[in-house]
């Protein structure tokens, strides 16, 4: 699927619904989209208050995502999902499944001369403070820092010591969404969060970019892909989900 920019309930609804599809008529999708205006997602877990903790992003607007991890400022950017049911021999495979992914967008940006790779522990990368050497030389306010791309996993993708890009994960009994962004290019709402374009020579459609990575996806994880569209019976669930969750102010706000 590659949806056209929706507000931040609906993209978030979705990426549930096929989650739910996934486990159970055990469809597996892949998924590419962007938003309608610049929106900040909260990870889960992340409190609402703490939003002061990023003035830039303070006027943007924003939701709450099913999935963990830091904050992110979705603007120029192109945002992934995908739904693997339990019979995917990828969805219990959490971690080969958040590497392979991102080692397949690693290729395909290798291949166009843009030098990304994969971050590992003996990386040395700028944090506002200095130079570190390991993820346990990052002090814990570093680690736990409000904007995802100011943290690092391993198996994230760095370009020129810089997050570019990230995933997250949710997960039902029978069945494994993983969904992550990568930053095309600065944001307005986000300055200090250089995207592709910044630190590369990359000249691609978004067509072209979206198109290139489907079939590199598909290569790296064995999937046999053909275009579709929500059936009328998910569109149903999708606006139930965003009614009930992610456009409810109860929900955004819970934490």
């Amino acid at each position: 699927m590659i949806d056209p920019p929706a507000d931040g309930g609906r993209n978030m609804a979705v990426d549930e619904a096929l989650l739910k599809s996934a486990d159970e008529t055990g469809q597996t999708t892949l998924r590419f989209y962007q938003w309608a205006a610049p929106t900040l997602s909260l990870g889960y877990f992340q409190k609402s208050v703490d939003r002061r903790l990023h003035l830039p992003s303070s006027q943007s607007v924003w939701v709450r995502r099913s999935s963990g991890g830091g904050a992110i400022l979705h603007d120029h950017e192109l945002t992934y999902s995908l739904a693997l049911p339990g019979t995917n021999r990828w969805s219990s495979k959490h971690n080969d499944l958040y590497g392979s992914v991102h080692s397949a967008i690693v290729k395909f940006l290798n291949e166009h001369g843009v030098l990304a790779h994969q971050f590992e522990v003996n990386d040395e990368f700028s944090v506002n403070s200095g130079r570190v050497e390991t993820t346990d030389d990052i002090p814990f306010e570093h680690q736990k820092r409000f904007l995802c791309f100011q943290r690092r996993t391993a198996g994230d993708i760095i370009l020129n010591g810089c997050k570019i890009g990230g995933s997250a994960q949710r997960r039902l009994s029978n069945a494994t969404l993983q969904h992550g962004s990568l930053l095309l290019r600065r944001s307005n709402f986000a300055p200090e969060l250089p995207g592709i374009a910044d630190l590369a020579d990359f000249e691609l459609s978004f067509e072209e970019f979206t198109q290139g990575l489907l079939a590199a996806l598909a290569r790296q994880l064995n999937l046999s892909l053909k275009r579709a569209n929500l059936t009328k019976k998910q569109e149903k669930i999708v606006s139930e989900i965003q009614a009930q969750k992610y456009d409810n102010p109860q929900w955004t706000g819970k934490k």
